[in-house]
């Protein structure tokens, strides 16, 4: 009999593996990747560090003062806020790459009302301009590539990722025209300056993070129990079913598109009118393309996503802590570590959906009985009843009974 080669490496699609055990591999993933950071700090840090000391320094960075905390809290809340208004045009399957574009534009839009406002009406009409402006500047942003989307099938990709651009030139046109001879940066406004909760920084910034809380809670009963987001869902799955079913795709389309660049707005508003009170080009802090990567390792879920923007936010503020005690003036080292515990983070979902086989062993092959012979024939499987009884079936032609 001819031997049968079989590969050495053999991947086989796994079942739905349960929820413990997918947490427990992303935990290892996230372990291990700390520990190979650990010691690739320790080895880079001509020993002014030690094993145990990176630990310390991470978890300082994001907890070891009252600022440091709330920080945190504030750039996790407004992460998860671009990526709850991204996971909205996801799940309809259109990949909006145009959040910090959006996000820009809601900025600008703000700024704009702070600058030729300011002075001149009360700080409260201020604050109610700039969160109109702010949103329906985001939703109109998203809404172009949408638009082209539904009647022509154009590549949103590409179109979002575009508008990007013309978002952050905009921005700097502005800052020109309004400041024609400084440097290009905007300095604070007072005008328009949303109100605190309290005294110090947490009055400053539990409001931004209340309205993020309430907007994700907001947008997860939207997508989960809403005929929208049902809408959506089928629309994702696909176009012709969609149609069948009698919904309206590109009404959907502009629909989701409206409101994910709307939240965009609002999280421009928040920037510019709570953190910031003044618009730049790199505000958006590349929170779009960061939100990609929460939304998908979120599992387009907000409530996880929470999490996931949580984690990302304290690796980036511990590490630059991290790089502040271990004598790094570069943030290059901080970011080859995020981007290797990101590696393993994103390499530990393939083994929760597949399988590795290694054939190391090689099975006997039987060889053919000799002329003559009787060949074994191992019997089939029976049923449980037959092999609880100690029964064995076989099942017999007409033929030989004669």
């Amino acid at each position: 009999m001819e031997r049968v080669k079989q590969p050495l490496i053999h991947i086989t699609k796994r079942e739905d593996m349960p929820f413990w055990k997918r947490m427990i591999v992303r935990a290892a993933a996230v372990i291990i990747a700390l520990l190979i950071s650990d010691i690739f700090i320790t080895a880079s840090s001509d020993g002014r560090g030690g094993f145990f000391e990176f630990f310390a320094s991470l978890f300082s960075g994001a907890f070891g003062t009252e600022r440091r905390f709330w920080m945190l809290l504030q750039n996790t809340a407004l992460l998860l806020g671009v990526a709850i208004a991204l996971v909205v045009a996801f799940k309809m399957k259109f990949w909006n790459l145009g959040g910090n574009g959006q996000v820009l534009m809601g900025c600008l839009a703000s700024a704009m009302c702070m600058f030729y406002m300011g002075g001149k009406v009360n700080d409260g009409v201020i604050c109610l301009v700039m969160f109109v402006a702010s949103i329906l500047a985001g939703m109109v942003w998203a809404v172009i590539p949408a638009v082209f989307k539904a009647f022509f099938n154009t590549n949103e990709s590409l179109f979002t990722l575009m508008m990007n651009y013309i978002a952050m030139y905009l921005v700097a046109f502005f800052i020109a025209l309004w400041y024609p001879t400084g440097t290009g940066v905007m300095s604070p406004l007072p005008y328009g300056n949303l109100p605190t909760l309290g005294d110090g920084i947490a009055g400053r910034v539990l409001l931004p993070v209340l309205i993020v809380v309430a907007v994700t809670a907001i947008i997860y009963c939207y997508l989960r129990f809403s005929k929208h987001g049902y809408e959506i869902s089928i629309v994702g799955e696909s176009l012709n079913t969609a149609r069948y079913a009698g919904i309206n795709v590109k009404k959907v389309i502009i629909r989701t598109l409206c409101l994910s660049g709307a939240l965009c707005g609002l999280i421009g508003f928040l920037l510019v009118g709570s953190v910031n009170h003044m618009v730049s080009t790199t505000m958006d802090g590349n929170m779009g393309f960061t939100g990609i990567m929460v939304a998908w390792m979120g599992k387009f879920n907000p409530l996880i996503m929470a999490g996931v923007a949580f984690f990302i936010i304290f690796l980036s503020r511990g590490m630059s802590q991290v790089c502040t005690d271990f004598g790094f003036t570069s943030s290059s080292l901080s970011d080859i570590v995020v981007g290797l515990i990101y590696f393993f983070l994103i390499g530990c979902e393939f083994f929760i959906s597949y399988k590795v086989h290694f054939n190391f062993i090689k099975k006997k092959t039987k060889q053919p009985p000799a002329d003559g012979a009787v060949a074994e024939v191992e019997p089939e499987a029976q049923p449980e009843e037959a092999a609880e009884g100690g029964v064995q079936i076989t099942e017999t032609s007409e033929e030989g009974n004669s």
